[in-house]
């Protein structure tokens, strides 16, 4: 029991609870970035959790119109992000 205890302690101490992202997975945002207008932002300053949101708002075409205007508020919105939205419900109403 004592053995599993200080594998178990040593293994919780060893795991940083947030690793930084993958470079290639920075640079994939930066481009995804770059051509919807966001040359000012640098991906590798951005959190964990933006980047990891832009990776998956910016899956796919983006192209012109309306559907490249959601996807600039949308950046916009994730941006905007200062850490403390894990705090507040989804289900909130005003």
């Amino acid at each position: 029991m004592l053995r599993f205890a200080l594998v178990a302690a040593s293994l919780a101490l060893a795991t940083p609870s947030f690793a930084a992202p993958n470079q290639q997975l920075v640079n994939s945002v930066q481009h995804r970035l770059n051509s919807l207008g966001f040359q000012a932002v640098d991906a590798g300053s951005l959190s964990g959790h933006q980047i990891a949101a832009l990776h998956l708002a910016l899956q796919g075409r983006i192209g012109f119109g309306p559907n490249r205007i959601r996807k600039q508020q949308e950046v916009k919105n994730i941006l905007n992000w200062n850490g403390q939205e894990r705090t507040h419900s989804i289900n909130k109403s005003n």
